[in-house]
């Protein structure tokens, strides 16, 4: 494969998962970076990992940082989930899956994880759909939803 011209690209992370081995590539505008991630929680926002990157200006930073201390301590102390292949969207993701609907957080509030902002002078930004990606020795799940915040709205894809 040739090298990838990614310069018509907005900014961009991209999850990259195999058994043994996830990685992450970040296009920032101007170059591609990849790390290694471990086992463990990693919360992957806009401004990227663990909001470590820079964003164009103060509020967005903002944003990602209150998203990040809001969900961080709850994805902690809830039950890691282990989807199963035959399993219910509901089942398979238990307790994390009423964070990735929302949380109870209106789509509004800073820290949601669906944000839908008002951004003024007629401008909206928001997060238009949602996946869950689960990769195990022995196969793949993944659930989609089209409609953030709608509990009913999910389908399993694989």
């Amino acid at each position: 494969m040739g090298e990838l011209d990614l310069r018509g690209f907005d900014p961009f992370h991209l999850l990259v998962a195999e058994p043994g081995r996830v990685r992450l590539w970040s296009w920032d505008g101007v170059e591609v970076s990849e790390r290694e991630l471990g086992a463990g929680l990693h919360m992957i926002v806009n401004s990227g990992l663990e909001g470590e990157g820079q964003l164009e200006g103060a509020t967005e930073d903002a944003y990602m940082a209150a998203r990040l201390d809001h969900f961080r301590p709850r994805l902690t102390a809830a039950v890691r989930p282990s989807p199963g292949f035959e399993e219910g969207v509901e089942a398979a993701w238990g307790e994390w899956l009423p964070f990735v609907n929302g949380g109870g957080l209106p789509r509004a509030d800073h820290r949601a994880l669906l944000p839908l902002l008002d951004l003024g002078d007629g401008r909206v930004w928001g997060t238009t759909s949602v996946s869950l990606v689960a990769l195990r020795r022995d196969g793949l799940r993944y659930d989609f939803s089209a409609a953030p915040g709608d509990a009913g709205a999910w389908t399993r894809v694989l």
